[in-house]
């Protein structure tokens, strides 16, 4: 039976106010919910959010051109040392794009950002009407770096996200590529031997076989995201 708490007057089951004195009624046994611990906060959707990056990063992009241009006209009345920042700036947009469109799929995105700086290292080298150091020095850089990002990713999706192995990979990647550089840069100055990726081999190296070292041993008895997130 339900009573009103005012004057205990008895009433109906679903009575919202009591008809003698119109308090309201109320029920103890009917659920409450029970306030959020936290605000609630809308969060827009990883998609909305992505455009909106290029969105601004277009129109950026595009005021950069537009003032770089339209300053190299009046001061020349031609278009010339404008082409550089201007090929800049569309490198980059096309780079913006590739992770905007493509952030599910990563080796198209180190496909597509290898060709897009290999066409500006291309554009940049043309502009002065030859083009001596793209194809001997430019063009092989561009594939030891993406080759280098291929195989962080593929160890990244084969070690199902495994922390210390991906942090090798990338140490491994910055070590080999680094010597690779040194070793094309000599042959086309005609200086062989290497120099500075020594010292690049010497900081990785260790921080290279510790992760290796904590992926294969280490690693099963403590558990690195448990100690990060205390």
């Amino acid at each position: 039976m339900t009573y009103c708490s005012r004057c205990g007057v008895e009433v109906e089951e679903r009575a919202e106010a009591c008809p003698l004195c119109d308090a309201p009624i109320q029920r103890l046994d009917e659920p409450r919910e029970e306030p959020a611990r936290y605000p609630a906060v809308a969060t827009a959707p990883d998609r909305q959010v992505r455009y909106l990056v290029w969105t601004l990063s277009t129109a950026g992009l595009l005021s950069l051109i537009l003032t770089f241009v339209t300053l190299d006209v009046v001061l020349n009345q031609d278009i010339t040392w404008s082409r550089y920042p201007l090929t800049g700036a569309g490198v980059i947009w096309l780079l913006i794009t590739l992770v905007v469109a493509l952030a599910r799929r990563p080796i198209f995105v180190i496909v597509g950002q290898a060709v897009a700086t290999g066409g500006f290292l291309f554009l940049v080298d043309i502009f002065d009407g030859r083009l001596n150091w793209f194809v001997p020095l430019a063009l092989p850089i561009v594939g030891v770096v993406t080759l280098a990002s291929v195989v962080v990713w593929l160890v990244a999706r084969m070690s199902h996200r495994a922390p210390a192995l991906i942090a090798a990979a990338v140490l491994f990647g910055c070590g080999a590529g680094a010597v690779a550089v040194d070793i094309l840069v000599s042959a086309y100055l005609e200086d062989p031997g290497m120099s500075w990726s020594f010292v690049v081999l010497g900081a990785a190296g260790p921080l290279v076989l510790f992760l290796l070292y904590f992926h294969l041993r280490l690693g099963r008895r403590v558990h690195l995201e448990r100690m990060l997130h205390r």
